[in-house]
């Protein structure tokens, strides 16, 4: 008996339009942006109406203590204000798509909603690497990217944040004028990060001076609140550190829109996994590699807000070409005190004297071993 089969290519093809995308993890920091000074990262936006470029940031630091008494004159015993600041410039950040009419009628899927969404994610994750990158800025003027930094500015960086750095789980691994040493001091299992690590960089924190203001003061149950960003592995290894009530703690009695699935709260510490954490490779004890953790307080970068991302259409070639744009204009900078009287000191902890210029605002910024799984 014959059959009648399909003649070969006669059969139609059917494809699928819809689509799915890459994973991203939408900006973790976005919920510690906003434009008051006491936000980790603060927005303003002077020149969104107006010409001109580079918004300042200014400070005021305590007063010393002690105070005149009795009949000892005031007059010509006056303290002077500390005044300090730094400043952020923008730049235009843009992305764009080019599709050609034939392949928007040809593909299967539609070409122009995906490349909309691609767009929109590429902004968000942009906002996203560049807090990462600025947060690990060097150099004197807190202005260097880490990454193309030469071995001084990382030193000279190094130096002038001695009290707010951190090696591993010990103040010990800190070598003077040598930032490469004292990552090479740290070692693995000992440098990995754990619950302790967290409660010594809010302790670097309190005892810095200039103060690292904490992000948040509950007055009336006298708490107050910092901000850790840590890679995940790091989040592993804090996790296994803590014992089973431990790991249960909910950090929901907060407000909940500023917490994402898994985060921890110890110490006064919220501690938030971000996927795209740099691994500085092979630069630990043995060669290991090491990841940065990041503890905010306020005013920890500043962001200069021209506009923010808009997207753009454009037509060309008699509207054969469509081309679909992220445009935003804006820039950030990890806030220091780098602008002021060079020569101001403020009384450390242990009774020393210590320089303003050159510190970072509200950030201190840790090193823990990163061991794969």
């Amino acid at each position: 008996m014959a059959e009648t089969r399909v003649t070969p290519g006669l059969s139609p093809e059917i494809w699928d339009d819809k689509f799915s995308v890459e994973f991203f993890q939408n900006n973790p920091f976005a919920a510690y942006a906003g434009t008051g000074t006491d936000n980790p990262i603060v927005m303003k936006e002077d020149f969104a109406s107006e010409r001109g470029n580079g918004i300042s940031f200014e400070f005021i630091t305590n007063l010393k203590k002690g105070s005149i008494r009795g009949r000892q004159p005031l007059r010509g015993h006056e303290d002077k204000l500390g005044e300090f600041g730094d400043k952020a410039y923008w730049d235009m950040r843009k992305k764009g798509i080019s599709m050609h009419e034939l392949d928007r009628d040809l593909a299967a899927i539609d070409l122009r909603k995906a490349a909309k969404a691609n767009l929109k994610t590429w902004a968000d994750e942009d906002v996203k690497f560049e807090v990462i990158e600025r947060l690990q800025d060097v150099g004197a003027g807190l202005n260097v990217t880490y990454s193309e930094a030469s071995a001084a500015e990382k030193n000279t960086w190094h130096t002038n944040n001695k009290d707010r750095v951190l090696y591993g789980n010990t103040l010990a691994n800190y070598v003077t004028n040598n930032h490469a040493s004292s990552l090479a001091n740290i070692a693995s299992p000992a440098g990995k990060a754990t619950k302790d690590t967290i409660s010594l960089m809010k302790r670097i924190a309190l005892s810095a001076r200039p103060r690292i203001t904490p992000t948040s003061i509950t007055e009336s149950e006298n708490r107050r609140f910092f901000i850790a960003f840590v890679s995940s592995l790091a989040m592993r290894d804090i996790v296994a550190s803590m014992n089973e009530s431990e790991r249960q703690v909910s950090v929901q009695r907060r407000n909940e829109g500023m917490f994402l699935g898994g985060d921890r709260e110890w110490d006064g510490v919220v501690i938030h996994e971000v996927d795209d954490m740099p691994i500085l490779p092979g630069v630990g004890a043995s060669g290991i590699n090491v990841s940065p953790i990041f503890l905010l307080g306020q005013e920890a970068l500043g962001w200069a807000l021209k506009s923010r991302y808009k997207s753009r259409e454009q037509l060309d070639d008699y509207q054969q070409v469509e081309g679909l744009g992220m445009i935003g204009k804006w820039g950030m900078k990890k806030l220091g005190y780098t602008i002021g009287d060079s020569g101001a000191t403020v009384d450390a902890l242990d009774g020393t004297q210590t320089n303003v210029i050159g510190k970072q605002r509200g950030v201190v910024n840790g090193f823990v071993a990163s061991i794969g799984d």
